[in-house]
């Protein structure tokens, strides 16, 4: 009896292929026959040949060309790529996945099926299709009927890793479509448990506006804001790999204005003070507590003349100066109106036209009353004059606040380094006297949760239409000025119209590893809804128990037993073990390393909770779970984090025994 034929249109798929690949060639022939120099004048010359080469670097990367999916819909038939690609008559070949038709392909099901008859979804391996699945949409009692996650979406979802982030194209399900192709004008917060793929969609969405809104935001820029430089090592391909590569990925730091050295790490307690809110409000008043009438009166030589101005005058100028239309704008620009507002009393004194340029007192006067205030000035007297910070501060900040601050002295001396928090509150003093330096048409932050609200006001300045993608997980909120929930967020922003989107589906995290972790949701001291897993073939974690003496050649041995079958493998250990694991996994051969990037095969990193996040290992070694959760809604955190870091397999071992089902 002759074997079914599993794929009977295959041949056919692959002549497809092979169809589209020499369109993708042409079409690159035709970009390099293209000649600038027969443009009419050097600005149109010079637009010819930034599009051409924009197109041909498209075109020439791995995937132009190819495609992961086909819909049906009426008598019409779409292959669904990454990039577009068209024939010699300008017809569609392979549709761009961002293009409003292709939104079915992802959104689908037997329910609604969205007007399609039918879906395919393509494996390709080595440049070639090796399988397809088909889904009969118009019809949910069909065999082939879309219900559940498929299985080569979960094939591509389980696939091991390699220590960079890779595109979702291809496996993009239906609510992280709903967030990718939301409207660009407001703030979209998307809440979601580890695995639920944020990351993913955050960048996916930046490519998707940027395919939507080209000409915007080609002028205008689009920002990626990620936790650390690790963090935006290990996503830093995907939005090439997008074909958007004018993207700027940084972190708050990197966007700070003026940039100083930071030498110094604030206490938790510390950390926590300068991220307060109330340090806004704080920087505001010091700002204007520059700004300050004379104390006697103004005279004002004028020919056989003197004009008095009393101090209460002077001072009545300055708060229409204050309060007037331009009131928000940057407190150095401000002070114009200042100046215009002495001119014209002036002249109504006077009736003459020179008297501004006679009246050397006033003009001194109006300069004294109102410098040009420097940042880190008005910061280092903040924090070191007491006068300067009872004034700015009372009602804000408590006694024992103020003096807090003022024990820590001047920022940027030799006995007192700057720190990353006094660099946000160096960038928010900038941009309340001078504005922020750049702005964008949209921005990306990732980890949203874990910025103070001083680091969310320094994001929010630099997109002054209120255009934002916040990801994050309240039960990830680590940091000691961290966010516990999205309204005080969107606060901090500037950002008055915004929505919450909620992913609910975890695609890395096993079920086994997912439901061990969520036990811990309940002593974070935040509201968050439980994901739960698409992925039920992993393993259930084990607890392994040492003494501490031999703790660290623990840590190695469970290193080595994962790596059998996952190479990369991390471990999630406590500050104060690492130079110990280090030594132990150096004993079998093993490179203790702090990065994702370029690995090599004897190469493990090695990583606090803290750092961890965003992450992803197939196997995860977490070192002392018990002493991570210390028994505070931060701890329960952190090892949160720690736990769901791995995508296939979680070994943890302690000189403590740990049970999250016996919490």
């Amino acid at each position: 009896m002759a074997e079914p034929i599993l794929f009977p249109e295959l041949d056919k798929e692959l002549e497809q292929l092979k169809y589209s690949r020499a369109c993708r060639d042409e079409m690159i022939a035709a970009f390099e026959r293209v000649d600038p120099d027969s443009s009419a004048d050097d600005i149109t010359k010079e637009y010819i040949e930034v599009t051409v080469a924009e197109a041909l670097q498209d075109l020439r990367t791995p995937g132009a060309g190819d495609f992961f999916g086909r819909i049906d819909e009426g008598d019409d038939r779409w292959y669904i790529g990454r990039r577009h690609i068209e024939d010699q008559r300008h017809d569609p070949v392979v549709i761009d996945w961002r293009a409003p038709i292709a939104a079915p392909f992802y959104r689908a099901t037997s329910i609604d099926p969205l007007g399609l008859k039918h879906r395919r979804r393509f494996t390709l391996a080595d440049g070639q299709i090796t399988a397809y699945l088909d889904e009969q949409l118009d019809d949910p009692d069909a065999v082939g009927a879309a219900s559940g996650i498929p299985d080569p979406v979960l094939a591509e979802i389980g696939a091991a890793r390699t220590g960079a982030m890779r595109e979702i194209v291809a496996t993009i399900q239906a609510e992280q479509d709903l967030v990718i192709r939301a409207p660009m004008q407001q703030a979209l917060i998307v809440q979601g448990g580890p695995g639920t793929g944020k990351t993913a969609v955050g960048l996916h969405r930046a490519a998707y506006l940027l395919f939507e809104h080209r000409r915007q935001l080609a002028r205008d820029g689009v920002l990626v804001v990620g936790p650390n430089k690790v963090f935006l090592d290990y996503i830093g391909n995907v939005l090439p790999s997008l074909g958007e590569r004018s993207v700027q990925q940084r972190t708050v730091l990197d966007l700070c204005v003026p940039r100083v050295e930071v030498g110094a790490i604030d206490s938790v307690e510390m950390a926590r003070l300068k991220g307060d809110p109330r340090m806004l409000i704080v920087l505001q008043r010091a700002v204007l507590g520059g700004v300050r009438a004379p104390q006697e009166a103004v005279r004002v030589p004028m020919g056989a003349r003197t004009l008095v101005i009393e101090p209460e005058e002077f001072a009545a100028w300055i708060q229409t100066a204050l309060s007037g239309s331009a009131v928000t704008r940057p407190l150095n620009r401000r002070r114009d109106a200042l100046k215009t507002i002495a001119q014209q009393d002036l002249m109504r004194r006077t009736d003459k036209e020179d008297a501004w340029a006679r009246a050397n007192v006033l003009r001194d006067a109006v300069t004294a009353a109102w410098p040009v205030q420097q940042p880190k000035t008005v910061l280092q007297r903040l924090f070191s004059v007491d006068t300067v910070m009872a004034a700015a501060a009372d009602g804000i900040l408590t006694a024992d606040e103020q003096s807090d601050l003022l024990r820590l002295g001047k920022p940027g001396s030799k006995s007192r380094p700057w720190t990353a928090a006094d660099q946000l509150l160096l960038d928010e003093t900038h941009s309340l006297l001078n504005g922020p330096p750049f702005q964008f048409g949209h921005v990306v932050v990732d980890e949203a949760q874990d910025q103070s609200a001083v680091g969310l006001r320094v994001i929010g300045r630099r997109s002054p239409a209120g255009s934002f993608t916040i990801l994050g997980d309240l039960a990830q909120s680590t940091t000691p000025a961290g966010q516990q929930n999205w309204p005080a967020v969107a606060q901090y922003l500037g950002a008055t119209d915004y929505e919450v989107a909620h992913l609910t589906i975890g695609y890395r995290v096993p079920e086994q590893v997912l439901t061990v972790a969520n036990l811990l949701l309940a002593f974070t001291g935040v509201d968050t809804v439980a994901s739960r897993s698409v992925r039920m073939d992993g393993e259930s974690p084990t607890m392994r128990v040492a003494e501490s003496s031999d703790l660290a050649e623990a840590v190695a041995q469970e290193v080595l037993i994962a790596r059998h079958r996952h190479v990369l493998t991390g471990v999630v250990a406590p500050r104060r073990l690492h130079e110990a694991i280090t030594a132990s996994l150096a004993a079998h051969s093993l490179e203790a390393v702090e990065r994702v990037q370029d690995l090599q095969r004897s190469h493990i990193p090695v990583f606090t909770a803290e750092d961890v996040k965003g992450l992803e290992f197939d196997a995860v070694v977490v070192v002392n779970p018990a002493e991570v959760f210390d028994g505070s809604a931060r701890g329960a955190r952190l090892l949160y984090v720690a736990m769901t870091r791995a995508v296939q397999v979680l070994r943890m071992v302690g000189d403590t025994a740990f049970n999250a089902e016996a919490l």
